[in-house]
């Protein structure tokens, strides 16, 4: 019963460890190099970095080559290429 609640306690921390630190981890920057429209999703790319990033949204952002971002999201590899499925985005100023 005793090493139940152990667990229980610390599993709890790592949780709420885990909700704190994905609040305060910082964005990555970058100033946009090209911008493609599709039907449901929008692709960034960047100067000097070789990874994509796409934003899955129904309608287009104002957004323009060269701007300077702000973005967080998952990085993973699609056919061979990174990319960065961004759930929060802005511009820099």
């Amino acid at each position: 019963m005793k090493l139940q609640k152990i667990f229980f306690i610390i599993s709890l921390f790592g949780i709420i460890s885990l909700i704190l630190l994905s609040q305060t981890t910082k964005g990555q920057s970058g100033t946009i190099k090209s911008i493609k429209y599709s039907e449901n999703k929008i692709t960034l790319r960047l100067e000097k970095r070789n990874e994509t990033l796409i934003i899955f949204y129904s309608q287009p952002i104002n957004l323009s080559e060269g701007d300077k971002i702000i973005f967080q999201g998952k990085s993973e590899f699609y056919k061979g290429e990174r990319q960065i499925i961004i759930n929060k985005l802005s511009k820099k100023t």
